[in-house]
């Protein structure tokens, strides 16, 4: 039930105030072994550094090395939102003004209701799920989605039919057929915090903790964890992998359509 954007903020103020720089539009574009440390290298300079913590989920592919190459599952999740529900609306809606729903089935329907201060009053629906290799979501698989999303709200609340979906967007989320997460050292002064398996905030801390643990030289019950976990599972070669995460995801979402 948390609210990931004010979540986010307020964590990156949070380490603002401890002294910490946070480059937010800064993307690395490579990244390379530098004499004893490492090199980062983004569109407007470079940053050396003794130890590296790649803490980017699925996106640990994107920098080679051949960390997680062929083993990791890159599934995109989609989500609208209403426009800012009017007085009238809000009369017609009733209730509670925070709630949320989440589907015993995953691949069920999330429905939330947030209220002025998490961003206004609106209402949130989370459904579809595309795999995507490329770790690009499609302007067709958007609209798509935001076509289903619409159609779900309007099945809930069907005397909301002229309220507006005003944002629809897609999430990406990085699994391992075996359910483990990449947390140890890959290189010498290089450390993962990667493959959430969709526990963001939870193995995603996890992780980030036992990397910076082991970053500075400490053992703990974090590190013992996720440093016995054996590699992620490899995938079938490619058509399968796709044709066969597709098919199965388009028959659980026609399996959890109603709910």
């Amino acid at each position: 039930m948390l609210q990931p954007a004010g979540y986010i903020r307020a964590l990156a103020e949070g380490l603002r105030a401890a002294g910490v720089r946070n480059a937010e539009t800064s993307p690395v574009l490579r990244l390379a072994r530098q004499g004893a440390g490492w090199q980062l290298v983004t569109p407007h300079g470079r940053i050396a550094a003794g130890k590296v913590i790649l803490a980017n989920n699925g996106q640990i592919e994107s920098f080679g090395f051949g960390f997680g190459h062929g083993r990791l599952m890159h599934l995109f999740l989609y989500a609208s939102m209403t426009a800012d529900l009017g007085p009238e609306a809000l009369r017609t809606l009733g209730g509670a003004l925070r709630w949320g729903i989440t589907p015993s089935d995953p691949m069920g329907t999330t429905m939330r209701r947030i209220d002025g201060p998490q961003g206004g009053n609106r209402i949130v629906t989370r459904t579809c799920a595309t795999f995507e290799p490329g770790m690009e979501a499609s302007e067709a698989a958007l609209r798509r989605t935001a076509a289903v999303h619409r159609r779900k709200f309007a099945e809930r609340f069907p005397a909301l039919g002229s309220v507006r979906m005003e944002f629809s967007w897609a999430g990406h989320l990085c699994l391992s057929r075996n359910g483990v997460a990449l947390m140890r050292e890959l290189e010498p002064g290089l450390f993962a915090a990667c493959v959430q398996n969709g526990l963001g905030t939870t193995r995603g801390t996890l992780t980030g903790i036992g990397a910076a643990e082991l970053a500075s030289g400490i053992e703990s019950a974090i590190t013992r964890h996720f440093t016995a976990e054996a590699d992620p599972t490899p995938l079938p070669l490619e058509p399968l992998a796709s044709f066969g995460a597709s098919a199965y995801l388009r028959w659980k979402a026609w399996r959890a359509s109603a709910e």
